[in-house]
């Protein structure tokens, strides 16, 4: 016959063969409920695990598709864009209203200069994305997603929420499969 044991809850003894504590409830260590519970326990940590993934997936995608495209476009017709702006009515009483001397090249390169920097940040949450879909590469993940929302200073939305997206991928450093070592 084997020995009773004791309720890791409440301290109680309990018979062997006993799947909880008659006293308090518990599921008794050790028992076929134990295991049952364990392995529920790791399929729900599993779920959780894929869900952050999605999200993560979903909220770089949703600002990485956009400003890429976007930012593209722009590059490509930053000269139409500045000459646009530079005809405006408004823009031209702002300039002599702040007494601020730009011409259009000056325009020009700002347009350029920001769809740049624009782009580049959009293939850095490009690149964060990839490498939480192939789930390799934790450290380059939060790193092109660091330097994506640095970039997007312009915004204080996509700044904060750069960074907060950044924070999700340090702490899910479970979501990625270790690389093996080199073997010598």
């Amino acid at each position: 016959m084997e020995p009773s044991k004791f309720c890791t809850g409440c301290g109680k003894t309990v018979e062997p063969g006993m799947q909880y504590c008659p006293q308090c409830g518990m599921v008794i260590s050790g028992s076929a409920a134990d295991e049952e519970f364990k392995e529920k326990q790791k399929e729900f940590l599993s779920v959780l695990t894929e869900s952050r993934r999605l999200w993560l997936l979903f909220f770089l995608a949703i600002y990485a598709i956009p400003v890429i495209i976007f930012s593209i476009a722009t590059l490509v017709d930053a000269s139409a864009i500045a000459n646009s702006v530079w005809s405006s009515t408004e823009f031209q009483q702002w300039l002599s209203s702040h007494g601020y001397q730009f011409t259009l090249a000056d325009v020009q390169n700002y347009i350029t200069y920001a769809a740049a920097m624009a782009l580049i940040s959009g293939i850095c949450a490009m690149i964060s994305l990839v490498c939480i879909y192939i789930r390799k590469y934790w450290l380059v993940a939060v790193a092109t997603c660091a330097a994506a929302s640095i970039l997007c200073f312009w915004s204080i939305f996509g700044l904060i929420a750069g960074i907060l997206v950044t924070w999700m991928i340090i702490g899910s450093r479970e979501l990625f499969e270790e690389t093996p070592a080199a073997t010598e």
